[in-house]
């Protein structure tokens, strides 16, 4: 233990998960993404260590799989044996860092009673069928998860697994304390379409964001906002599917910018030269899918580009997490959110309580509201204030009052459409419904609805309740 010195509040969650296990043989660590939990596990299976009984590291990629066991080498100064194709089997070592595709295989080679205590990272996923089968024949053992967001894809808690949960500090918190970047926060003006996308496990199918939404025109806005707000820094993309990423990073090439695609099917030693070539800034831009939401260091990263909706809680804040660890010569980090994320989830850093049936929102929810400078900030009324930009900052902070209720002017483009549907409505004889019917399949911004609650008679709240509509739908 003298070879690290553990933050305070890390070393407040091992004493409280330790004495916690007096009580529970099961037990969930709950940390915000860059907290340092593995410092924390690893401080915990030192301590295992010296009561003479063996730690198995349960995980789901390979890149989990090294780096929790050299974590745990360097806190325990032990050798950790790896279990995972590919890797010399060292079985006879009192700590093993497993993949749970690999380990599943191999149950027969150890006895059940082999491990005093299985730590489960990124343990959200531990409702898979091979955890469960892994958990269960080794269920002498106690039982240790970590995880940013102990919640599954639907929102659903994680109490059926574990018996306790222990929550560290929040990401508004360690912001504060230093111990993770402050962020700026941007949203693109027109969001990615959800309307009638297709819900599959508590999520939009990649499938049907792909078919409601264009390409080549999504790749050229996520570079026009790169060039705009961050030119010059490292930033991750996290793409819908694989040839939406691919299409990314040649839109991004063929601007004369650096970047590369990858994803779980790119060999180990290419992803290992382009992170390398990425932390040296010789690359500038990531596009991925599915590949870095978890577990992965990279404090080189500057800015995030979300181009994938997700309607996951867990998902968004593993996704913003990555952007949010401090690195020299990072005075902030940049988020650009093309999905619409922020009106689904709120920011990253808002007030969340986590418990083991999933989180609990807040009795009276903050509002996220945009003033006149295009900043979206938190406030309680529920009235948005449109602005034309192409993005606005998302912050925390204090409204201008004197903004409510005002209506922004139409730009010219949302002022034709407007005006041809309304034309086309008293051309045809359409009942006044069928204009919102049309807004919605434009994606209209609030500004639009109120301009046509105008024209159309309707009170304003009918503006409001039919933008959010759509924008939910």
């Amino acid at each position: 233990m003298s070879k690290f010195q553990l933050r305070p509040y890390q070393e407040t969650m091992v004493s409280e998960i330790l004495g916690s296990l007096a009580q529970h043989n099961s037990v969930v660590g709950q940390l915000p993404t860059g907290g340092g939990k593995t410092m924390i596990f690893s401080a915990i299976t030192h301590e295992f260590i010296k009561r003479n009984e063996d730690v198995l590291l349960l995980s789901h990629r390979e890149e989990l799989v090294n780096q929790g066991a050299g974590k745990l080498e360097f806190v325990s100064g032990k050798p950790v044996g790896i279990i995972k194709a590919g890797y010399p089997d060292h079985g006879d070592r009192l700590i093993q860092s497993a993949s749970v595709q690999s380990l599943v295989r191999r149950l027969h080679r150890y006895p059940p009673d082999r491990f005093g205590a299985i730590i489960v990272d990124e343990c959200h996923h531990a409702t898979a069928k091979t955890y469960r089968k892994t958990l269960d024949y080794f269920q002498g053992a106690y039982t240790l998860g970590f995880t940013a967001t102990p919640c599954r894809g639907d929102g659903a808690g994680l109490g059926d697994l574990f018996s306790h949960m222990v929550t560290g500090p929040t990401i508004r918190e360690l912001i504060e304390a230093g111990y993770l970047s402050p962020y700026k926060y941007l949203a693109a003006e027109k969001s990615m379409v959800v309307r009638g996308a297709k819900v599959r496990r508590g999520d939009y199918t990649s499938k049907s964001l792909a078919r409601l939404n264009p390409r080549d025109q999504l790749a050229a806005d996520l570079v026009s906002s790169y060039c705009q707000h961050c030119d010059g820094l490292r930033c991750l993309i996290f793409a819908i599917d694989r040839d939406y990423s691919k299409a990314i990073a040649a839109m991004y090439q063929a601007a004369g910018i650096p970047a590369i695609h990858l994803d779980g099917e790119t060999p180990s030693e290419v992803r290992k030269a382009a992170l390398e070539a990425f932390q040296a800034g010789e690359i500038k831009v990531v596009s991925n899918v599915g590949l870095f939401t978890e577990g992965t260091d990279l404090p080189a990263i500057e800015a995030l580009q979300m181009a994938r909706p997700t309607k996951s809680l867990g998902l968004f804040l593993q996704m913003v997490g990555r952007v949010l660890r401090p690195a020299p010569g990072k005075d902030e980090a940049l988020i650009i959110d093309h999905g619409g994320n922020w009106e689904r989830h709120g920011l990253p850093c808002g007030d969340r309580t986590w418990t083991l049936e999933g989180v609990q929102k807040p009795k009276r929810a903050k509002r996220l509201v945009k003033n006149a400078e295009g900043e979206i900030v938190e406030w309680e009324p529920i009235e948005i204030v449109q602005t034309t930009v192409t993005t606005r900052e998302i912050q925390p902070g204090n409204v201008d009052h004197g903004l409510q209720g005002r209506s922004p002017e139409l730009d010219g483009f949302w002022k034709m459409a407007l005006d041809e549907l309304l034309e086309e409505r008293e051309a045809r004889g359409y009942q006044k419904g069928w204009v919102g019917y049309r807004l919605k399949d434009l994606n209209a911004p609030l500004g639009v609805w109120k301009a046509a609650a105008s024209e159309l008679g309707y009170k304003p709240g009918w503006a409001w309740y039919k933008w959010r509509e759509s924008r939910a739908a």
